[in-house]
């Protein structure tokens, strides 16, 4: 039937189906709906021994097949024409059993017995056909094809070699009915072999893959997993009446909705180790040929801990290596792991027995990281399994250190991020926001089209009404009632083609970042002539102000820690905080109540007491005198009350303590230092002359990806890409010429007052929440205020559902371009995954920039290349400028680095702990 296509007519016919297999109750199903009067199957054994599926002889049975067990065909019966008449069986009854397991059937003495059938339809098993052997061994020359015992090719069974050394064999021909999947493996073994020969080597088999199985221990039974795993029963499928079957419609319907087949879906189980294609044991137990049943013996079986929200640890899959230890002591410093026992009885777990999430462990995932085996693993909210995925190399988008990482996915799901070795993480490692907070990318709650509300409800809209309709809001107005704010998560090229678009298309200078919004300027100068990462390891000592580097900068903490425990460095740690994490891991703790008013009493006791760098100050720096003349009319004393110190020598020991150090470098992070605070610590840094020497200095770690991106690309009124003055007129005219514009804008806002002021009616985020993050109220009036907001985002942030229209926005792997880090360092990286959406990011610029006349090629490589012919030609070898500093701003208006993406993390990152 399937050779033909044409359906046979049993009607009124009885057949007899020989067999007990699958093919089998293919023919007894398939006779039925051929309208068959009587279908019988005859098999040698009791149902319980028949191989074909439960279910299919379950339905047969209900379509009317009947079954004649231990029944065993002798003879076949045919009429004077030939014509198949009857057919004579014998009862049997079941004896010992054979080779397969099952109970030998035995022939029953004096019980045949004859029954009329019209067709016989054997299903007893294939036969390999060998009738081309003769023909082969005829010509062939220095051997011969030989058939086995049972019929097949026989074949070397390691290299499937045959008699005749140029032919090898695989599959079924060799092994007698076998599945496909045994067919594809031999054929690899075959071509191997046969490459061998062609290319005159030694034809060997390759070492056969060591895999290591709880049965090679001992014999696995259902008891040993009683009351450890949950049970679910299988969802019974929906099917066809009985007396409806008389056809080839489909029999089973179909499960009657979504939530009942995902429940079905969750009772797969977890198909082998995670780590299987990436295991070094299994690498090296390979390639020595090891044999895990060669040494058989007493063996330990452990229970999986699966009490922390991120790691989960198999103590049956541990070798002892100790990696996990020494990493959790040496690079990250929590010391949570460690041997307990000794002996055959030894084996690894957290401090004092505990969970794991009860020990100072930081949930970095650096444990993950450096297990060769798969003892230590992620504990995903996904059944994992050895799955063989492909890499996306590209660059962390959380904070500012700019870690190289790894998506491994399969068909764009993310099913685990790993480090890769790029120029900051040279060794790999990463921190626990990449390592766990990827989930995100797997989302379906994406958007991936323009949405457009109507009568307070979404709509999708196309890509061109939508383009469209923020050309037609952008000229409706007067240009300084358009506003444009880029988050700090953008990359380079998309923070360009936004400033673009506010300053050519919009003819506006109203561009800005939530990030920075009130904050102050001296973030945008910070990181001049900061400490390369790497000359950390150069330092004499090291100072920790304002920063739980640990958490919030990870990797960068691993360079400290790693230095302080291997080369005995002091660490200085000067914090706000009543508690900070880092406290266990330093030599001293300086508590405080002001970061700025400590700082700046440092420097005034450093130019009281004549302690500056008087070679550095003239030589390097400009307007050092005036800030000399400004902090000293300062009242000291006053100074040292604000700044929480409670006795004048901690300022003069921590000022003199960084002045003589050979290698002083201070780090902080933005996160929790002011803008005037940070002013003053790159002040001091020029004070004592260390600022921009080797290993000396300050390193400044901004919270974001690319929060210098937002500096150097123009997101900001005042300043275009690169930083240059947009009151420059040389600078103007560069633009015009680059942008073909006459028209660029000369007025430079106050972003905060403006929408404070309720002065912009049109405002458009690309990449921010606004509204999810803000610490007050203020931002969700700004939002109100205006007529008309656009925000492009991954998903309906809290900031989208109040907006007019939202546009998709595509992963950096999906777009490609660039990112700045804390150190000005750009890093490239690629577009290796398909964007979910119709457009990128850049895409939908190019689009909107369109619509004004102004041709954009939407490719990252292109709009690096116009950006980078933008940014000064030749080396700035003007001076330091000293600024002097009024009061302390700190005026964090928004956490999370106005960042849905990192909101989202923190909160799901806490929350889990919670649970736990």
């Amino acid at each position: 039937m399937e050779a033909t296509g044409q359906r046979y007519d049993f009607t009124g016919k009885t057949i007899a189906v020989i067999g007990g297999g699958n093919t089998a109750m293919d023919c007894c199903r398939t006779s039925i709906r051929c309208n068959a009067k009587k279908v019988y199957v005859i098999y040698r054994r009791t149902e319980k021994e028949m191989p074909a599926n439960p279910i299919e002889i379950h339905e047969s049975k209900l379509e009317g097949v009947e079954y004649l067990f231990l029944t065993l065909p002798k003879k076949v019966n045919k009429d004077a024409d030939g014509k198949l008449k009857s057919i004579t069986c014998i009862r049997m009854e079941l004896g010992e059993p054979d080779a397969s397991g099952r109970r030998r059937p035995v022939p029953l003495e004096g019980s045949d017995f004859t029954f009329e059938v019209d067709y016989a339809l054997a299903a007893i098993g294939q036969k390999t056909d060998v009738n081309f052997i003769d023909d082969i061994n005829a010509s062939a020359e220095g051997g011969s094809l030989q058939i086995n015992k049972w019929g097949d090719i026989d074949a070397k069974k390691d290299t499937l070699q045959t008699g005749i050394p140029s032919v090898f064999a695989a599959g079924d021909g060799v092994t007698g009915p076998a599945t496909i999947i045994e067919a594809i493996a031999q054929a690899r073994i075959a071509s191997t072999s046969a490459h061998q020969y062609l290319m005159n080597l030694p034809i060997e088999a390759a070492n056969k893959p060591f895999t290591s199985r709880r049965s090679n221990f001992k014999k696995q039974v259902p008891g040993d997993y009683a009351n450890r795993f949950g049970k679910q029963l299988r969802e019974e499928m929906p099917t066809l009446a009985p007396d409806q079957r008389f056809n080839f419609n489909e029999v089973e319907l179909g499960y009657k909705s979504e939530t009942i087949a995902n429940q079905e879906t969750q009772r797969c189980l977890e198909c082998g180790c995670v780590a299987f294609l990436d295991c070094d044991l299994q690498k090296y137990s390979t390639t020595y040929n090891a044999n895990q049943k060669g040494f058989t013996g007493e063996f330990k079986e452990y229970n999986v801990d699966f009490r922390h929200p991120y790691i989960e640890i198999d103590n049956n899959k541990c070798i002892l290596c100790g990696r996990c230890i020494r990493i959790c002591r040496e690079v990250v410093g929590a010391n949570a792991l460690g041997f307990i026992n000794r002996g055959f009885d030894t084996f690894i777990a957290p401090s004092m027995g505990n969970a794991l999430q009860d020990t100072f462990c930081e949930s970095c995932g650096m444990c993950l990281s450096t297990c060769p085996t798969g003892a230590m693993t992620e504990n995903v909210l996904f059944k994992p399994g050895p799955v063989k995925t492909e890499e996306a190399k590209t660059i962390c988008n959380y904070c500012s250190v700019g870690c190289s990482i790894i998506l491994n996915h399969r068909n764009g799901f993310v099913m685990k991020v790993t480090g890769n070795k790029g120029p900051v993480n040279n060794d790999g490692n990463l921190c626990k926001y990449p390592k766990f907070g990827y989930q995100y990318l797997n989302d379906p709650a994406r958007i991936i089209q323009p949405m457009l509300k109507v009568n307070g409800e979404f709509q999708a809209i196309s890509f061109e009404k939508a383009f469209s309709l923020i050309n037609k809001k952008i000229i409706s107005v007067k240009p300084d009632e358009n506003a444009f704010f880029a988050g700090a998560r953008l990359s380079n090229e998309e923070m360009y083609l936004i400033q673009k678009l506010a300053r050519a298309a919009a003819k506006t200078n109203n561009i800005s970042s939530f990030h920075y919004l009130g904050r102050g300027d001296a973030y945008r100068a910070n990181c001049e002539l900061n400490v390369p990462m790497g000359s950390i390891r150069e330092a004499s000592k090291i100072f920790l102000l304002g920063t739980e580097i640990n958490m919030d900068h990870a990797v960068t903490g691993f360079l400290v820690q790693n230095l302080h425990h291997l080369k005995k460095i002091p660490v200085s740690l000067i914090t706000e905080k009543e508690k900070n994490s880092m406290e266990r891991k330093v030599d001293e703790v300086v508590k405080i109540g002001s970061y700025y008013h400590f700082i700046k009493a440092v420097n005034h006791y450093l130019l009281t007491n004549g302690l500056e760098n008087s070679l550095f100050l003239n030589d390097r720096t400009t307007g050092f005198e005036n800030y000399k003349i400004a902090l000293l009319k300062e009242n000291y004393d006053r100074m040292v009350k604000l700044s929480g110190i409670s006795g004048k020598e901690m300022i003069a020991q921590f000022a003199e303590d960084y002045n003589r150090q050979m290698n002083a470098i201070l780090i902080f992070s933005e996160k929790e230092i002011s803008s005037a605070a940070s002013a003053e610590l790159f002040i001091l840094a020029m004070i004592t002359g260390k600022l921009g020497k080797t290993a000396n200095g300050i390193i400044s770690l901004k919270e974001k990806n690319n929060s210098q991106g937002l500096f150097d690309m123009g997101i900001t009124p005042d300043a275009g890409p690169g930083g240059q003055s947009m009151k420059d007129p040389i600078f103007i005219k560069l633009l015009e010429e680059k942008w073909q514009t006459k028209t660029l804008p000369k007025v430079f806002p106050d972003m905060l007052k403006l929408l404070s002021g309720k002065a912009i009616r049109n405002l458009f985020v690309f990449g921010e929440d606004p509204v999810g993050c803000a610490t007050g109220e203020e931002p969700n009036k700004w939002i109100r205020n205006a007529d008309f907001v656009m925000v492009q985002d991954y998903f309906m942030t809290s900031t989208a559902a109040e907006a007019d229209l939202v546009m998709p926005a595509t992963f950096p792997a999906e777009t490609g371009g660039s990112f700045t880090n804390a150190q000005k360092v750009i890093q490239e990286f690629d577009a290796l995954m398909n964007p979910k959406t119709e457009m990128t990011n850049l895409g939908q610029l190019a689009g909107m920039l369109g619509k004004f006349g102004f041709a954009v090629q939407p490719s990252s490589k292109d709009v690096f290349m116009e950006f980078i012919s933008l940014l000064p030609q030749n080396k700035d070898h003007s001076k330091l400028s000293f600024h002097i500093t009024g009061n302390d701003d700190f005026n964090r208006i928004f956490d999370h680095g106005c960042d849905a993406v990192v909101k989202r993390f923190e909160e799901e990152f806490e929350k889990a702990f919670a649970e736990k």
